[in-house]
């Protein structure tokens, strides 16, 4: 079956403490409840997600995500993931977090998806950059959604 990547990353600062924005970005509610179109999920212990995504559908193939993901602090200012199991999708992703002064927190994060979809050679080199522009856009919107939860504490 094809696989298709894409990578998005970003440096971003934002106004809170650095373990007050590190700790958000590594709350699993928090990260569930802003991933984006789920279907369902499961925390599975205190370090993994069971993410089920909402179909997706484009140029007549339909992609039905689903993956279990660790998150990880190896330090109070490292957060990694990575895919501990999968069925047709894997992340593999860090975001690091440096105080600015008392109370501003600039964080870099970066990401890549692999999904593996089933279809033909030929398809899949049609839908490749579609594929790529739509899993940059989805953690672009991912990371819009975690900063402004943020803001809401």
């Amino acid at each position: 079956m094809p696989r298709f990547e894409g990578q998005y990353e970003e440096t971003f600062t934002v106004d809170a403490p650095l373990k007050v924005v590190a700790d958000h970005f590594g709350d699993l509610d928090t990260i569930a409840a802003n991933y984006g179109p789920l279907l369902r999920f499961e925390r599975i212990g205190d370090d993994t997600l069971h993410l089920i995504l909402e179909p997706k559908s484009e140029k007549g193939v339909t992609f039905n995500g689903e993956q279990k993901c660790r998150w990880q602090r190896p330090s109070d200012d490292v957060l990694t993931w990575d895919t501990a199991e999968t069925r047709n999708m894997w992340s593999k992703g860090r975001a690091t977090f440096t105080a600015v002064g008392e109370n501003r927190t600039r964080v870099h994060f970066s990401q890549n998806i692999t999904t593996e979809m089933q279809v033909n050679r030929l398809l899949a080199k049609v839908i490749q950059p579609i594929v790529k522009r739509e899993i940059a856009k989805g953690v672009q919107q991912y990371l819009e959604r975690m900063r402004k939860s943020l803001r809401a504490k």
